[in-house]
C-alpha cells in the first residue's frame, strides 16, 4: 500500500503531543531526609503504635523510596533505634531547658507535662516497651544516663528552692523517686492507661484532669514536706 502524504492543512489540523514533564525531584540533604523520615515515623507511632512503623507506608508519606530509608537508616530496626534515640534527646533537651531557667519555678505541671506528652502521647513509651517484651532493647541505651541527668537538675532546682524558703535541702533519693513515679505514670498511661481511664468513664479531658491531679500531688511534695 502506498502513503497518502498529508497536506500542510491536515498536519495543521492535527492536534500537538505536548511533551510531558517528569516531576521534579526534591533535592535534600541528608539531615533534611532523616528529619523528615524520622518525623513520618514518629506520627506513625503516636497514631498507630509500633506495628505502624512500616518503612513502605513511611516512604510514602515522605514521598521518596522504599531503599532511601535504608540508604539513611540501613534496616527498620535502625530506624527504630534512631527513633527512641531522638526521642531521649527532645525529652532530655526539653527538661533540662525548664530546670534550668533563670527563676525558681514550684509548679511541676509543665515538667510533667512534658514527661508524658514525650513518653506517652508520642508513643515512646510504647515502642520502649515492644522492645523490651521482644528482646530489641539494646544495653547500649543511654535512657540511664539521661534520667541521671534529669534527676541532678531536679534535685539543684529543689534545692535552690528550699533554700529561699529557708528550708532543710531535699533528699536527693526523694528526688529520684519522685521522677521514677512521673515516668513510670507516663509509661502505665501510654500501655493501658487510656484504656482504663475509658472504663472509669472518663474522657480525654478527664485524662488531662488526671495529670493535672497529679500534678499537683508533685507540687505539694516539690518543697520537701512529707
Amino acid at each position: 500500500m502506498s502513503s497518502v502524504a498529508k497536506s500542510p492543512a491536515a498536519k495543521a489540523a492535527l492536534p500537538e503531543k505536548t511533551a510531558e514533564k517528569a516531576p521534579k525531584r526534591v533535592r535534600r540533604t541528608a539531615e533534611e531526609a532523616r528529619r523528615l523520615i524520622l518525623d513520618a515515623a514518629e506520627e506513625r507511632l503516636a497514631k498507630q503504635g509500633p506495628e505502624g512503623l512500616r518503612l513502605q507506608d513511611i516512604a510514602r508519606d515522605v514521598g521518596i523510596s522504599h531503599p532511601a530509608i535504608l540508604h539513611h537508616f540501613e534496616s527498620r530496626e535502625g530506624l527504630v533505634r534512631a527513633l527512641i534515640a531522638r526521642a531521649n534527646k527532645q525529652l532530655r533537651d526539653t527538661m533540662l531547658t525548664a530546670l534550668g531557667g533563670g527563676h525558681v519555678s514550684t509548679d511541676a505541671a509543665d515538667h510533667i507535662d512534658h514527661v508524658f506528652r514525650a513518653l506517652s502521647d508520642r508513643g515512646t513509651a510504647r515502642l520502649l516497651s515492644w522492645l523490651l517484651l521482644t528482646g530489641r532493647a539494646s544495653e547500649s541505651s543511654d535512657a540511664h544516663n539521661i534520667m541521671g541527668e534529669i534527676v541532678a537538675a531536679l534535685q539543684a532546682r529543689r534545692e535552690e528552692y528550699a533554700e529561699m524558703k529557708g528550708k532543710p535541702a531535699p533528699d536527693k533519693e526523694d528526688t529520684l523517686f519522685m521522677a521514677m513515679l512521673t515516668a513510670n505514670a507516663a509509661f502505665g498511661e501510654a500501655i493501658v492507661g487510656r484504656q482504663l481511664a475509658e472504663g472509669a468513664g472518663l474522657d480525654q479531658d478527664g485524662i488531662k484532669r488526671f495529670r493535672a491531679w497529679f500534678a499537683k500531688l508533685l507540687n505539694d511534695h516539690w518543697d520537701g514536706d512529707r
